[in-house]
């Protein structure tokens, strides 16, 4: 409980600074004023008009977005990292018991199991039963909600069952096996299925930036000499543009970039992590790189 509570202040903290980030630049950035007429309404909004303020933004965002994502992509680590060593941990537990081995020598061998994250559990908790303070049930379903993961829970219910209820341990220890190994198949199948769609979203958005300012940079110059020509020798009015805005368009690219990568990140959070706002990693990630990429791209078009 303590735990998700601290996680939950992090949140709150950490939105009410991007909230207070984007507010302050916003302020202090220049503007340029833009016109919306809707029938007989007309709605002038400012808009931040300079590509140095957008990007300091963005990296702002980001960065201010690793609080959150980084502890959360830590426990969904850990929580990988469980699921994968389950099945092997269940047959070592299972082969011991058949050799008679006791508690404490099946923990010393299930800590050899991947990087040993349900063997500590499990060694902490032979400990504080031994000594009293919880049961081994009781300390791994602790655990279990501390991570946030039910087959870490699902363990502690069958070890409880096997230990303690006098139950045959092989059957229920190979159905929990077999169980296991069949989520762990299907987990690492979907993830590695996912990885190029991740890969493809990561293209998709940096072309969509660089072809976005190369189609600018050719297209810009022509609106600029764009005028009507006369129609049946009456004389049209001419449409004029002697300065173009490729501060305020890199500049609303820039702010599109901000809020596509929010988007992309949760949509991978939510598909490979199972969570959207492990994914705001990503978002963090691509909004720092698309972010340099239109900058650069500013740089080398519009002002070579």
């Amino acid at each position: 409980m303590r735990e998700m509570q601290r996680q939950q202040l992090m949140d709150l903290m950490s939105t009410v600074l991007i909230l207070v980030t984007l507010v302050v630049l916003f302020i202090i950035s220049p503007k340029m004023l833009i016109t919306f007429q809707f029938s007989k309404s007309v709605i002038t909004i400012p808009i931040m008009n300079n590509i140095n303020y957008e990007s300091m933004l963005a990296v702002l965002i980001a960065t201010e977005l690793l609080l959150i994502t980084i502890p959360r992509y830590r426990v969904w680590k850990i929580n990988t990292d469980v699921d994968t060593e389950l099945p092997s941990v269940i047959r070592v537990i299972r082969d011991g018991l058949r050799a008679g081995l006791t508690l404490n020598e099946i923990t010393g061998l299930v800590r050899r199991v991947g990087k040993g994250r349900v063997g500590e559990i499990l060694s902490r908790a032979v400990a504080a039963q031994v000594s009293g303070e919880s049961t081994i049930k009781d300390y791994i379903l602790k655990e279990a909600g501390r991570i946030g993961n039910e087959n870490l829970a699902s363990l502690a219910i069958i070890l409880d069952t096997v230990l303690r209820r006098g139950t045959k341990e092989a059957e229920v220890l190979d159905m929990a096996y077999r169980s296991f190994d069949s989520y762990l198949s299907y987990t690492y199948e979907r993830n590695a299925s996912l990885k190029p769609y991740v890969a493809l979203i990561y293209v998709i958005m940096i072309l969509y930036v660089v072809l976005a300012s190369i189609i600018a940079y050719f297209l810009l110059p022509q609106i600029a000499r764009m005028s009507l020509s006369t129609v049946s020798g009456v004389p049209a009015p001419t449409v004029s543009i002697t300065t173009i805005p490729t501060q305020l368009f890199a500049t609303l690219l820039g702010l599109s970039i901000i809020i596509q990568s929010l988007i992309a990140g949760a949509i991978i959070g939510r598909v490979t992590y199972g969570k959207a706002s492990v994914g705001m990693l990503h978002a963090s990630i691509l909004m720092i790189v698309l972010t340099a990429v239109n900058y650069i791209l500013y740089l080398t078009l519009y002002l070579h």
